[in-house]
């Protein structure tokens, strides 16, 4: 899971880019994308719907919840936790290896020259809190308010937001 501010200018920025390989002809607008969001008309559907859904299941032995924040601050630790998870056996180099080939730098480029062309519109800047850069603070605002209303009292937060739901 991502922060659901930067969850929602990712998704613009892919879509941006999406829609004219998909026919469309108008430009895509923050504003109105922003909007859309909020109310979940968006591709894939409401973010709080499907984020609130895998938050339930955070203790099912099954399913692993990882947001996004907490691997880009400690990637190794992230990778250690799915490795486990798996409950596969690997020695530290090679955890390690798997950690420096995931990190956003090394997969950029694998990803920005794929032959699938959707591929190279996946990766961006691969930042936290890029949110702040194309939020109003009426928008901002606005989506905590949403976020509030969704996910309020089920004990999920977000980094990099104003508040924590």
């Amino acid at each position: 899971m991502r922060n659901p501010k930067d969850t929602a200018v990712s998704g613009f920025h892919f879509f941006k880019k999406l829609m004219p390989m998909m026919g469309a002809k108008d430009e895509l607008r923050w504003e109105d994308f922003v909007q859309d969001y909020s109310a979940g008309i968006v591709p894939y559907g409401d973010f709080c719907d499907h984020v609130s859904g895998s938050w339930q299941m955070r203790d099912d032995p099954h399913f692993l919840f990882l947001k996004y924040e907490d691997m880009k601050k400690d990637l190794l630790s992230a990778v250690k936790t799915i490795v486990t998870f798996l409950e596969v056996d690997l020695d530290e180099s090679t955890v390690k290896g798997i950690a420096e080939a995931s990190t956003f730098n090394n997969m950029k480029p694998v990803l920005d020259n794929s032959t699938f062309p959707i591929r190279r519109h996946i990766a961006r800047k691969g930042i936290v809190g890029d949110w702040k850069n194309y939020f109003s603070t009426e928008d901002s605002k606005a989506f905590d308010a949403w976020c509030e209303k969704k996910l309020g009292g089920t004990g999920l937060t977000f980094h990099c937001t104003k508040s924590n739901i």
